[in-house]
C-alpha cells in the first residue's frame, strides 16, 4: 500500500484509463466545484471497464480504489458526465459544466466502509485539485442531484474527512446536516 508521499507523487502522473464519455466544457467556464460519488462497484477494474464503454454514457475525472489507487479517466479541462440532471443550492444547473467528479469505489449501501487508504487518497487528490482551481464547493452527489432524493451516493460520506482542507482553502460544503439524509 503506498504511503502519503508516494500517493502525492502518483498524483503528478496518475494511471490513465481514458473514457470516451466526455466533451468540452462551455467556453469560459470556471471549475469551482468537486462532486464526490460512490461507484456502486466492488473494484476499480469494474469502474475502468464501465467508464471505458461508450454505451455507458457515464464518466468521472477520477476514481479512487479501496486501496487508495487513483485513476484518471477525463482531463480536468474537459467535462466528464458524472452528475446527471443536477442543481446546486446557489441555483446553478448543469453541474458537470463547472465541476470535477471523483468516484470512490464503494457499494453505496451505507454499510460498505470507506477504507482509511481511500480517504487518504481522496484528501491528497482534493488538495491537488484545490491548488489548481478556485474550488468553492465540495459536495456529495446526493447534494446536487435534481430533483432532490434522485441519488443517494456516497452513502456514509462524512464531510469531516475533508473539512480542514476546505477551511484552509476557503471552500465549503453546503451540508447543514453533516451527513447523508438518505443513508
Amino acid at each position: 500500500m503506498p504511503d502519503d508521499n508516494t500517493r502525492e507523487r502518483l498524483l503528478m502522473n496518475p494511471e490513465r484509463f481514458p473514457s470516451p464519455n466526455c466533451d468540452d466544457r462551455p467556453e469560459g467556464t470556471t471549475i469551482d466545484t468537486v462532486v464526490i460519488h460512490a461507484t456502486v462497484f466492488d473494484s476499480i477494474e469494474e469502474v475502468i471497464r464501465y467508464f471505458s464503454a461508450t454505451a455507458s454514457h457515464v464518466s468521472a475525472h477520477y476514481s479512487i480504489g479501496r486501496d487508495g489507487r487513483i485513476v484518471s479517466h477525463v482531463p480536468e479541462g474537459n467535462r466528464a458526465w458524472h452528475a446527471g440532471h443536477s442543481k446546486m443550492k446557489d441555483g446553478r444547473t448543469r453541474v458537470n459544466d463547472f465541476s470535477i467528479g471523483i468516484e470512490l469505489v464503494n457499494r453505496n449501501d451505507g454499510v460498505d466502509p470507506y477504507p482509511a487508504s481511500q480517504i487518504r487518497s481522496l484528501r491528497i487528490l482534493l488538495k491537488s485539485i484545490l491548488s489548481r482551481h478556485p474550488i468553492r464547493y465540495v459536495v456529495p452527489h446526493y447534494e446536487c442531484a435534481d430533483p432532490p432524493g434522485r441519488k443517494s451516493d456516497p452513502a456514509g460520506y462524512d464531510e469531516s474527512w475533508i473539512r480542514d482542507l476546505l477551511s484552509d482553502s476557503g471552500a465549503s460544503t453546503p451540508l447543514s446536516s453533516g451527513g447523508n439524509p438518505q443513508a
